[in-house]
């Protein structure tokens, strides 16, 4: 490293006194001289619309452009790929996409800590890297998730004061107020939900504690979410931060209006609305991924189909711009109508379903519903149809046992279901069903990054075995899986 004892000593001060002064006037914190930036790179007239990120000042509801940045920024990915994906996340693409479009110098460091042979002590000195190539003012963000809290935290330790460090991701969206300088005493700044706003606040020196979902370490916590329109946030395809190749994973919209108390996507209320990205870059992208050639496309929107006219509106985009790659759609059944599966005509289409249990007191349990009538009535449709589709389900909810999970799976095979998958049920940070788990007498594995619950209240750490037994023989060739119940 080339940073020597007075480089750090006047590093320190100056991340002491920009906390200081936020803390104490809970004002933003501080000017900077601003850099030349002009030989950053630039976005398409139709895509540089910056005044959709608004200014971080609370109570303020007019948006502004961001100013010109004094800070660089490292942004950090620790990621759980799976075979084709993109080097690093697209929720790391955003925020880099949008802080170069507000002319923020960025660094991307990433890698999987479920590759062959991640070592985290390696990956640690690449960070160490990017920020002594950075410079002495840099801006350090981490996304926390469940399968590299370790390495979150062991990256905390090897940082010490080098840098101010942003934590953003579920891990800090779905902690309460209070518990986070505890969880994480090494970060200066945590952000819930989005997170470009705030990096780009942060880089500008325009952030103030309790807007845009920041919090300030130490400050009041005042536990609330990025809410903002993101219609015109740039985009990580387009401007080459995430390049477009055979696989891509996509989003057109953020949060969820449902309320599964299970799951991290929940964001129950009326504003899904300016959750959904601006249908021109929508349009633009669907045409950069037919020129590039692209294959498959995972859309990551927890259910695609939630605004149904939108969802069938990009669906004629896709078919009038010449989309041929294949697409994984996560859809609800109770949103699943005519109309929608008539727009699916001439496209390669894959829907997902998450139904998670045909049991009505366990659906209710996890605040999950299902109408069964409606979900039987699609899946004829989608037979008669020959559309391509899967159902998953979970084992280990509230009240379920092993053979009422066997009865779920064996309700799905009947009805000719081609592909039925399951999945043990995780207890998220934050989730209701997480503060819910003595309720159930949930015992979770003490192995691998990601626990799961192998025992509750109404089944045993055998049943549970039995149960994974089960889900792994769905992952079966198709023809085999009529027998598995």
């Amino acid at each position: 490293m080339s940073y020597n004892e007075s480089d750090e000593v006047a590093v320190r001060s100056r991340h002491a006194n920009r906390r200081d002064h936020a803390l104490r006037t809970g004002e933003p914190a501080g000017s900077r001289p601003v850099k030349d930036t002009r030989h950053l790179k630039s976005f398409p007239p139709e895509l540089d619309d910056r005044s959709a990120l608004p200014a971080v000042t609370r109570g303020s509801t007019a948006p502004a452009p961001a100013a010109l940045p004094a800070r660089p920024v490292v942004l950090v990915s620790m990621d759980w790929i799976r075979p084709g994906d993109p080097r690093f996340g697209l929720g790391t693409a955003s925020i880099a996409s949008a802080l170069r479009g507000a002319g923020v110098e960025v660094r991307v460091v990433a890698d999987a800590v479920n590759r062959p042979g991640f070592r985290a002590d390696a990956f640690f000195a690449q960070v160490l890297g990017a920020i002594d190539a950075a410079g002495t003012d840099v801006l350090v963000g981490i996304g926390a998730f469940v399968w590299c809290e370790d390495e979150v935290q062991g990256l905390l330790n090897v940082l010490g004061d080098r840098a101010e460090i942003v934590l953003g991701g579920p891990q800090i969206s779905y902690t309460a107020a209070g518990e986070l300088e505890p969880l994480y005493p090494g970060a200066t700044y945590f952000v819930r939900g989005h997170g470009e706003a705030a990096m780009i606040a942060l880089a500008t020196g325009s952030a103030e504690n309790g807007a845009a979902g920041l919090h300030v370490a130490r400050a009041d916590d005042l536990a609330g979410r990025a809410d903002y329109p993101l219609e015109s946030l740039p985009s990580p395809h387009l401007d080459g931060t995430s390049p477009i190749g055979a696989f891509v994973r996509w989003e057109t919209q953020r949060g969820c209006q449902f309320r599964c108390t299970f799951c991290q996507h929940r964001q129950p209320g009326a504003r899904l609305r300016r959750s959904e990205l601006g249908t021109g870059r929508m349009q633009a992208e669907i045409a950069a991924f037919r020129e590039a050639g692209t294959q498959r496309i995972a859309v990551l929107d927890p259910i695609f189909n939630t605004n149904r006219s939108r969802a069938i509106a990009l669906l004629e985009d896709m078919r009038c711009i010449g989309l041929a790659a294949e697409l994984s759609l996560q859809c609800r059944f109770e949103l699943t109508d005519t109309a929608f599966l008539d727009a699916l005509e001439g496209l390669d289409v894959k829907l997902e379903f998450g139904l998670q249990t045909i049991h009505d007191d366990e659906a209710r349990a996890v605040g999950r519903p299902n109408r069964m009538d409606r979900v039987a009535d699609v899946i004829a449709d989608l037979n008669d149809r020959r559309i391509p589709y899967e159902i998953s389900l979970i084992y280990g909810l509230p009240l379920q046992t092993l053979e009422r999970f066997r009865a779920s799976v064996g309700w799905c095979l009947d009805r000719g279901v081609p592909r039925v998958r399951a999945w043990p049920l995780m207890l998220l940070r934050g989730t209701a069903l997480y503060t819910e788990r003595d309720r159930w007498g949930y015992v979770e594995s003490d192995a691998g990054r990601i626990p799961i619950v192998v025992e509750s209240h109404s089944f045993s750490r055998e049943e549970h075995a039995e149960m994974a037994r089960i889900a792994e023989s769905l992952e079966s060739a198709d023809g085999a899986q009529r027998s598995v119940a």
